[in-house]
């Protein structure tokens, strides 16, 4: 076996070594699926390119499984630097209609070759199905390229340095096979100098691409999954928070502190404080507090049945300790004193 041969089996048991580790994560998040896929149809085209020599026409059926190189990558690049709806219905159609003219011209060309099939038609279908084909992964290079592109500009520093690294493999891959690889005399390296660099081009990208999403996981995915779960728990901290100051009245009750309700909920104090300030866009939580305590006497104060109560015991039924407190929050959520207030609602019930 030459040397070639070699490289190539090596790319081949790396391909299904990384579609087998990623297939296995695939729950973890549809880009190790869509890799996973990328991974197992380069094996197999580079299975196939192997094999042509020695188990002609069979290699083209090993080639019908190399659907999905180009697309698959597409694919995945889209579900690494896409959140919310990575991958649609209308994808995977676009993906389709090129893995089946890639495996119709393999099983054209298999036929060929296994039966020696002469017509004059099947020369023409080839040959629009190969135009079709290298249409169709143009495209798809291109948009694989601008789902790292276009996303350069406002990227955090973590996430510029992932697109740098994707964009510069991906730009080497391409240019290697599609440019240099054309550009090469058919005598260099007796004729199997654009396999080499298809061989490079790959090893590069299964590898830059693995530890992306490696890095992916460490860097970004780990601190999303502890931001969720903190915000599920503070938005929980709040659902008790609510419970305890509005449904059981809690903010009725005078000299209300911050460590009663953290002692009461077993939490520490800052929890609290920050919860308020997130959660309910409270100042603090003596604001927050004092606007339902307010809120709480307006009620009184325009209730008809309550006209004789004085002020004081508004307040005092309100939460408040005494007078110049409860004037001073009326006067700054109402915009006068529990008095005037009284008096403005008498004058509109009149």
């Amino acid at each position: 076996m030459d040397h070639l041969k070699i490289a190539q089996l090596l790319i081949v048991l790396l391909s299904l070594s990384l579609a087998f580790f990623h297939l296995r994560l695939r729950q973890s998040h549809v880009l190790h699926l869509a890799y996973a896929v990328f991974c197992g149809s380069s094996a197999m085209y580079i299975a196939g390119k192997m094999t042509a020599d020695f188990w002609s026409p069979y290699h083209h059926l090993i080639g019908t499984l190399g659907f999905a190189t180009c697309s698959g990558y597409w694919l995945f690049a889209r579900a690494f630097f896409r959140k919310a709806n990575s991958i649609n219905r209308h994808h995977l159609l676009f993906v389709g209609l090129l893995g089946a003219c890639l495996i119709l011209r393999h099983l054209i060309m298999f036929s060929e070759k296994m039966w020696l099939t002469n017509t004059n038609w099947l020369p023409v279908l080839t040959t629009v199905l190969s135009e079709a084909i290298a249409l169709l992964s143009s495209g798809m290079l291109i948009l694989a390229f601008w789902e790292g592109y276009r996303g350069l500009q406002n990227a955090t520093a973590i996430k510029r340095k992932m697109i740098t690294i994707y964009l510069s493999s991906f730009v080497t891959a391409v240019f290697s096979v599609m440019l240099i690889a054309a550009a090469l005399p058919k005598e260099v390296l007796a004729g199997t100098g654009r396999d080499w660099l298809v061989v490079f081009a790959y090893l590069l990208v299964l590898t830059s691409t693995h530890g992306l999403i490696r890095y992916r996981q460490q860097h970004i995915d780990e601190k999303e999954q502890k931001l969720d779960v903190s915000v599920q728990e503070e938005t929980k901290l709040a659902q008790q928070i609510k419970t305890l100051l509005v449904e059981e009245k809690g903010f009725l009750e005078s000299n209300l502190r911050v460590a009663d309700i953290a002692r009461e909920l077993d939490v520490p104090e800052y929890r609290i404080r920050t919860v308020m300030l997130n959660q309910f866009n409270a100042k603090n939580f003596n604001h927050y507090i004092n606007q339902m305590r307010v809120e709480h006497a307006k009620n009184l104060l325009s209730a008809p049945d309550k006209q004789e109560w004085p002020v004081l015991v508004v307040g005092i039924e309100s939460g408040f300790a005494s007078a110049a407190p409860f004037t001073r929050a009326f006067k700054e959520f109402a915009g006068c004193t529990p008095g005037q207030y009284r008096k403005q609602q008498l004058a509109t019930q009149g």
